[in-house]
């Protein structure tokens, strides 16, 4: 009897320790997903956290790419030349069948001289204004590719002027009724009063206007302007010529264009701000006598 009791104690024995070793596996088991189920408060499993984690961030994602598709930043790199005709906010557009505003003009002799005279030099430097009696004396001409301004094919171009007394003279080739400006002389300040006042100043316009011409006038003929230019003392040179260049086709007589990519548009956007020929046509039919009224650039 002792002999048949010692295999049945060492076989429960042996079921005994299974039992206990199974429920130690059970126990280590229990205690990894009570941590695993702490770390994520109780309330989500690994695999549903990461799911809707993979969800709100493609959300997220997406709603980005959208925001870039239709603005346009997505394709345009951030230091994309500034100057390039693809400049979307340069709004470019054929300058055929866009206007030009005109007022009155002046009324002057033949071989008459307009004047004109610079305050405020000393809070910008002698080179600046060099550069800015050369918007209006200089004779200078550059060729531009119409492709860049949208006017015409690549490999055509059209000729601009950098100064004034250059583009006028220009003009004056062709017969008007009055007399188009085409001489016009830089005089000290202490030389008198000049017929053309470009004043700089370091203030700044309460309008957030970067440049104003004021014209005195009679009933048919501008006898006196003066171009303000704010804040010329932080201005590039640039900047401060094309501001101007501007404002001195004011200065003889020329109102606004409804071109945007033209220089007397009243906000200057265009990359090539030089007085092209819609403008050198809208100054020739001003002087022909369409005074007050608005000109088609067919050019």
């Amino acid at each position: 009897m002792n002999s048949e009791l010692i295999p049945d104690l060492v076989s429960q024995n042996v079921l005994l320790e299974e039992i206990n070793n199974a429920r130690k596996r059970n126990s280590n088991d229990d205690l990894k997903k009570n941590a695993i189920s702490k770390s994520f408060n109780g309330k989500k499993t690994p695999s549903r956290y990461y799911k809707k984690y993979f969800v709100f961030l493609s959300i997220i994602v997406f709603s980005i790419l959208l925001v870039f598709f239709f603005t346009g930043d997505f394709f345009v790199p951030s230091d994309s030349n500034p100057n390039s005709p693809l400049r979307t906010q340069y709004l470019i557009q054929n300058l055929r069948g866009d206007t030009t505003d005109t007022w009155v003009s002046w009324n002057l002799t033949p071989n008459r001289v307009l004047t004109f005279t610079i305050l405020g030099a000393s809070i910008v430097s002698d080179e600046q204004i060099s550069k800015i009696k050369d918007v209006v004396l200089s004779e200078e001409t550059l060729e531009i590719d119409n492709s860049l301004l949208h006017k015409g094919l690549e490999g055509t171009s059209s000729t601009y002027y950098l100064g004034w007394q250059g583009a006028t003279q220009q003009v004056a080739k062709n017969p008007t009724k009055l007399v188009v400006p085409q001489r016009f002389e830089y005089v000290s300040p202490s030389n008198g009063v000049a017929d053309i006042t470009i004043m700089l100043t370091s203030t700044t316009s309460g309008d957030d206007y970067a440049g104003y011409t004021n014209s005195v006038v009679d009933d048919v003929q501008i006898l006196k302007s003066t171009i303000t230019v704010y804040d010329a003392n932080k201005l590039s040179t640039n900047q401060l010529t094309t501001i101007i260049r501007h404002e001195f086709g004011h200065a003889i007589g020329l109102a606004h264009s409804t071109a945007n990519e033209d220089l007397m548009h009243e906000t200057i956007f265009t990359a090539y701000p030089f007085i092209s020929p819609c403008v050198l046509d809208a100054v020739e039919k001003l002087y022909d006598g369409n005074q007050k009224s608005k000109i088609t650039c067919e050019i």
